[in-house]
């Protein structure tokens, strides 16, 4: 919950948290996984199982500004190509999405 500070803690749901939140505060949790090691986190923000990717705000087409202003090479392209890649599936877009997933997965196993 400490996550999700500011936000009330009564009838606490993180799926219902999660589809609604800014772009500013998922690259802010993003940023604060990777800088408190929080790999399995930090995962599960990168995956299209958790609530996340179902959030319109988070489904944008160019996110590459936004990740680059909180984030440091090479999370902001990792970042930026899963939110084109929800953006992709959302539109019904398997071979952008695809293509997106490929960039989020080339990069070596980097130690969060």
């Amino acid at each position: 919950m400490a996550r999700l500070a500011g936000l009330p803690v009564s009838g606490f749901n993180p799926s219902t948290r999660m589809a609604h939140i800014t772009i500013n505060q998922y690259l802010q949790q993003v940023l604060e996984a990777i800088e408190n090691k929080e790999g399995g986190f930090c995962a599960e923000l990168l995956s299209f199982k958790h609530p996340h990717v179902a959030n319109p705000r988070l489904q944008l087409s160019s996110p590459e500004d936004k990740c680059q202003q909180v984030l440091e090479p090479p999370y902001d392209e990792m970042v930026a190509a899963h939110l084109r890649c929800t953006y992709a599936v959302a539109n019904h877009d398997f071979v952008e999405a695809y293509k997106c997933q490929t960039v989020v997965v080339q990069y070596p196993f980097l130690e969060v």
